[in-house]
């Protein structure tokens, strides 16, 4: 645990030096970040394709560091997107600005968000805070999420290991189309989309009920190689983006979520107790069993847990300090974020209700028994062996990347 420590440490003064390495001010007198309030916020979304927001505070030490460096982004960006209404970077002072800052649930200082034709990307900007990287990330939003198609030779290509939104409508005219267009945008790092636009159905497709017979219509398919999901019929009204938001939603970000170290981050910052299967990377039986199961029996827990599935090897240090080892995958834990919790053994979980049982034992004793773990601090022998202390939290943002609103998971 020392070594990972440590290396987690190192990882961070690395990201810090790269961070640091691009502070170029902008020139004197001229900014090309607008300040953002709730006064012209509205304009300034309708009036660009992107806009990039910093939301900070000046008594943060993280954000007057970031601030030449996107005042740097925001001058590069516009010499390569000159044309107004494209490209805006802004800046949200939420010491002055707390009913924005409360409406996009701001919990830590800076935090980059970054909005498409006026809709909010779901995945807020966590990487490098360099100008480089920000511009890169700026760039590599500025694309339709949609994809047409024409046949089922088309769709034949949708990658199995992606989840995916397919739609049918008879021309752009339709009401639907906008609808469509809008969850694309704000959902498309989540999830792919396709549109077929046309009455000219492919026969083939309707022969194999691949497509309800009335337009518009909306399908989800699923990451097929990985779960044992079929495709489903959006059933409510395509025209009424308060129905197909929460759907696209629960379809694109799906209960049972894989983890990599690219998204911990954000799952940590949802302070919830994780589910984990830890896994082989080939081990794809597993993590299809361990979806559906949670989804048929679990599925009312969603509130209260995370359902994640790890790459074992990946993961290898959480994995050692549970005193496993890569011959023992599949493994099933909770993590509380405060200690780990292996459950019996992976197989067990085939036995109706013994998942649900370990995760009710979990609720039921969590506080009193990590209470008293931390309050005895037992030996370390094995008659009385100590509790793993959680991995997980390590990899939540970090306070030497951010000034955290709230201390403590």
């Amino acid at each position: 645990m020392k070594l990972y420590v440590a290396g987690l440490l190192l990882l961070q003064l690395l990201w810090h030096t790269l961070e640091q390495a691009e502070l170029v001010p902008s020139p004197a007198g001229i900014s090309n970040v607008t300040q953002i309030s709730a006064a012209n916020i509205n304009s300034t979304l309708s009036s660009n394709e992107v806009l990039f927001l910093n939301f900070y505070a000046d008594w943060c030490h993280f954000s007057k560091r970031l601030a030449p460096v996107f005042e740097h982004a925001a001058t590069q960006l516009k010499l390569e997107f000159p044309e107004p209404g494209k490209v805006q970077l802004g800046r949200v002072d939420c010491v002055k600005e707390v009913a924005l800052a409360d409406l996009h649930d701001i919990q830590k200082f800076p935090t980059l968000r970054l909005f498409y034709r006026g809709q909010p990307v779901r995945r807020e900007y966590r990487g490098l805070r360099t100008s480089e990287a920000l511009v890169k990330y700026v760039k590599s939003q500025l694309r339709s999420a949609i994809v047409e198609f024409n046949n089922s030779e088309d769709l034949a290509e949708i990658d199995p290991k992606r989840r995916a939104v397919i739609a049918y409508i008879a021309d752009t005219e339709n009401p639907a189309y906008g609808i469509f267009q809008m969850m694309a945008d704000r959902f498309k790092n989540d999830c792919d989309f396709y549109l077929h636009i046309g009455d000219d159905l492919d026969p083939d497709l309707e022969h194999k009920g691949a497509i309800p017979r009335q337009l518009p219509a909306l399908v989800f398919r699923p990451d097929v190689a990985r779960t044992h999901g079929q495709d489903e019929f959006y059933a409510g009204s395509l025209e009424d983006p308060a129905q197909v938001e929460p759907w696209t939603l629960a379809k694109c970000v799906p209960l049972v979520r894989a983890v990599n170290f690219a998204n911990v981050e954000e799952l940590i910052e949802e302070r919830l107790p994780l589910l984990l299967l830890f896994h082989l990377p080939e081990d794809d039986v597993s993590i299809k069993d361990f979806k559906a199961i949670v989804e048929m029996q679990l599925s009312d827990q969603r509130s209260k847990f995370n359902f994640v599935t790890v790459d074992g090897w990946k993961f290898e240090h959480s994995v050692k300090h549970m005193g496993l080892s890569a011959k023992n995958l599949p493994i099933i834990a909770i993590d509380s974020l405060k200690f780990m919790y292996p459950f019996t053994k992976f197989s067990d979980m085939y036995i109706p209700g013994r998942l649900q049982q370990f995760m009710q034992d979990f609720s039921s004793n969590q506080t009193v028994v990590d209470r008293k773990i931390i309050e005895q601090n037992p030996p370390r022998d094995e008659q009385n062996p100590p509790r793993p202390v959680s991995t997980f939290k390590e990899l939540g943002p970090s306070k030497h990347r951010y000034t955290l609103l709230h201390d403590e998971l």
